[in-house]
């Protein structure tokens, strides 16, 4: 009898862990709900500053918006960027290794996933705002300023938004599980770190939503004839510098 007690302890207090950790889960992913839900009427202010022009409350704050969503998402473009020489490294060696010693570490191999995932999901936001992701249309270049500004607002919302929110809403599941077992490689010596991983899957696709809102915020306040943020010096103002090749 004293046997059974000391097994059932463990199994007892795996399962109330469980139930701990979905409950705080649950806490956690309900808290995100609703500050997005608090937050998803900013996404409106891009049409506000096309409605109200003269309205400065208005301007500033989308003006203020813009400022802050450009520096955080370039800061972390910067910071993730040096994950591309480690990529490579990790990548050369574990050629290396193979192909003349005939070693091989799963560690090393699953490292290279790790980096690129990483470099692809959380630099795309600022890829976007430098307008170095690849376009499907062959239109926009050619395009004067104010078309370029009206496409840029009419994608926003036509599909960014809605392909965003659609991501967010589909990542809950997986992501949720994926930290209840901390989910990791399926080999015994592999990185245990899947659940991060799928975790900047929405990560992501917050930063996109945001810097898209700051694409769309920065043209209506270009067709306004308001002042708009200054770009960071690597990266062109595609409303500005066709401003200045016009001659406007």
């Amino acid at each position: 009898m004293h046997g059974r007690k000391l097994v059932t302890v463990p199994i007892l207090l795996r399962v109330r862990g469980i139930k701990m950790s979905l409950e705080i889960l649950d806490l956690v992913g309900r808290s995100l709900q609703a500050i997005g839900w608090v937050f998803l009427p900013f996404t409106l202010t891009p049409v506000l500053c096309l409605l109200f022009p003269k309205h400065k409350l208005t301007t500033g704050f989308q003006f203020g918006l813009c400022q802050i969503i450009d520096g955080f998402n370039i800061w972390v473009g910067e910071m993730v960027k040096w994950l591309l020489p480690a990529l490579v490294v990790s990548i050369a060696f574990g050629v290396i290794a193979l192909s003349i010693f005939g070693q091989a570490w799963t560690k090393f191999d699953e490292s290279a996933t790790y980096f690129h995932a990483t470099v692809i999901l959380l630099g795309s936001a600022a890829t976007l705002l430098a307008g170095q992701h690849v376009r499907v249309d062959i239109f926009y270049a050619k395009m004067p300023a104010k078309s370029k500004a009206l496409v840029d607002i009419v994608g926003f919302y036509a599909l960014l938004i809605p392909f965003c929110l659609v991501l967010i809403w589909n990542a809950q599941s997986f992501v949720g599980l994926a930290w209840i077992s901390l989910e990791g490689s399926a080999e015994t010596d592999g990185i245990r770190g899947i659940f991060i991983l799928k975790t900047f899957v929405s990560i992501f696709a917050l930063m996109m939503l945001a810097q898209g809102l700051s694409i769309a915020g920065r043209a209506s306040l270009f067709l306004r004839g308001k002042p708009m943020p200054e770009t960071p010096p690597e990266i062109e103002d595609p409303y500005v510098t066709d401003h200045l090749e016009t001659g406007l």
